[in-house]
Formats: structure tokens, sequence, C-alpha cells
């Protein structure tokens, strides 16, 4: 029978950093918001970013609080009216964008700020304290509302690194945001079907895991002196989200051993996660550490405000 290991094991109640620390958690987020609006800031919007021949505005746009964009005032509306399932993000992304294709730069980053405004408007409302654990649907399926916006730290750090190709610099700060971000949605995902699993990411910079089991899950921060925490993939910051992403060459950095991988067999219990999520095809043969990176990358594209590059 699968284990978790102690450090990742969560007591019954849990529900990843949402419980463990809302207060920190949500500053986490704004953080983030005002790292990607700072960056935004110094890019040439109508620059290629890397990718598909996306301009950095159209990799932009869908990151942004417009009205259109199913608002923090509209997942509080939808949470209280018990809406939860499948959402249909990638039809919104490309709504968005072609809606506001034709923004002045000026409204594009403006846009970007708002997201911490309407962020920290919500926190001090009263619909915070009756909303925040509610379920939201998403695209990737059901979300506790607080999972789902601290899930958007990972599309932000991603953007960042494909919008270095256009002038920014994407901070460490953000970058380890964003991977924290992946991991606890990752968890979320696991308790919510009910997986007894555990994943850690190990970088130069953060060790982060999530433990699931019995419906609850817990994501820490972990000490780099924490030896064996259970089933590990490890590079740089950069290269895990770049893999997550889609953007990285996952054999060459195995066979140059910038990315490793610990007991694959314990990471291909997620298996079930990407087989059941909306929009990613079955995949029950997945074997080897190469599908399991390929597993985890197909989350990560998945994730609410996700980026869409077709």
């Amino acid at each position: 029978m699968a284990q978790v290991p102690p450090v990742l094991l969560p007591s019954p109640d849990e529900r990843g950093l949402a419980t463990a620390d809302p207060v920190s958690l949500v500053a986490a987020v704004g953080r983030a918001w005002d790292l990607f609006g700072d960056l935004v800031d110094t890019v040439d919007l109508d620059a290629v970013a890397r990718g598909r021949g996306l301009l950095a505005r159209e990799v932009v746009i869908p990151l942004g609080a417009w009205p259109d964009n199913r608002p923090i005032a509209v997942l509080v509306e939808e949470a209280r009216r018990g809406l939860v399932g499948d959402h249909d993000q990638s039809g919104l992304v490309d709504e968005v964008r072609e809606r506001h294709k034709d923004e002045p730069d000026d409204a594009i980053r403006a846009a970007v700020r708002r997201q911490r405004e309407e962020l920290d408007e919500f926190v001090a409302s009263p619909a915070y304290d009756e909303c925040a654990a509610l379920p939201v649907a998403s695209m990737l399926g059901t979300l506790p509302l607080l999972t789902f916006l601290h899930a958007a730290t990972y599309p932000l750090a991603t953007s960042a690194l494909d919008l270095e190709q256009c002038g920014a610099v994407a901070p460490d700060e953000l970058l380890d945001s964003g991977l924290l971000g992946l991991v606890d949605t990752i968890g979320c995902l696991a308790g919510r079907q009910g997986l007894t699993a555990s994943l850690v990411a190990r970088t130069s910079t953060t060790v982060v895991g999530t433990g699931a089991h019995e419906g609850a899950w817990r994501t820490s921060e972990l000490d780099q002196a924490v030896a064996d925490a259970g089933p590990s993939l490890a590079g740089t910051t950069r290269l895990l989200l770049d893999v997550t992403a889609g953007r990285a060459d996952v054999p060459g950095a195995l066979a140059r051993r910038e990315l490793t991988f610990h007991d694959v067999t314990g990471l291909l219990r997620l298996a079930p996660i990407v087989e059941q999520v909306p929009g990613i095809p079955g995949r029950a043969a997945l074997v080897g550490a190469i599908r399991a990176a390929t597993a985890i990358a197909s989350l990560g594209k998945l994730l609410p405000f996700g980026r869409k590059d077709s």
C-alpha cells in the first residue's frame, strides 16, 4: 500500500496551504501579482514571446482583470451558488485575447495591476470568510476558491519565463512562488480523487512537497536537509517550470542529469489525476521517468489562468 512521508501526511481537515496559513498564502499570491506587474512594465508588448509566436501582449492579456475575464467577484458569486465542475478556461482565454487585442499598452498593464487590487478587495470583504474555502469550477474541475487563486501563481511564473524573450527578467521569487502554486494544486487534485500519494520538487533555492491521503492534502516548504520525503523530481526552478509548461527537452535534461527523479513508481501514483482531469486524454500506460514528467506537464498546462498558445 502506498504511503505518504510523515512530513507530508495530512490531517483529515487539511486542505493544503489554504488551511495551513491562509494569511501568508494570500500575501504570497498578492506578491506574485505585484512581481508580474513590475515585469510587464518592462516588456515590449509587441515583441514575440517564447513559444508559438505569440506577441507579448497576447501572453499578458488573458492574465488581466478584465470585466469579461471571470473576475473574483464572479468567482465569489459562483461559489455562493454552488456552481462547480469543469470550466472552459481555454475558450475564455481565446475570447479575452481576441476582445482586448487592440487595447493600448497602458490598459493592458493596468489590467494586470487590477488583479492585485481585486484580490485585496476580496480579502477585506465579508465574502472572504464566507467563500474562501467554498468550491468553484475550474479547468481542472472543482477546486476550493483560495486554492484556485493560489494556482494562478504558476502561469504567472511560466509566462514570465516566456516574456524574457521580450526584455523581461523573471525574478526568482516569482518562479519559486509559481512552483509552489503548481505543487499545491497537484496535492489538491490528488486529494480530490482520494489518492494516497506524494510529490516533492527540489531546486537549489527551494524544496516544496505535497502529500494526499483520504481526501486531504498537505503542502509544505521543506528544509533542504530533508534527505528523503518520498517521490521527487529535482532541477533548477526554471527547468521544472519549463518541464511542466512543455518548454523543456525532457530526454536531453535527463541525459545531462539536469533533471533527476527519485522513486518513479511513487510518482506514477499521480497518474490517475492525468487520466481523469478534464481535457487530458487517458494515459493508463504511463511508465518510466519521462512519462511521469509528461503527466505533471499536462497538469501544468491546465491550471487556472493558464496560457493557451494556439
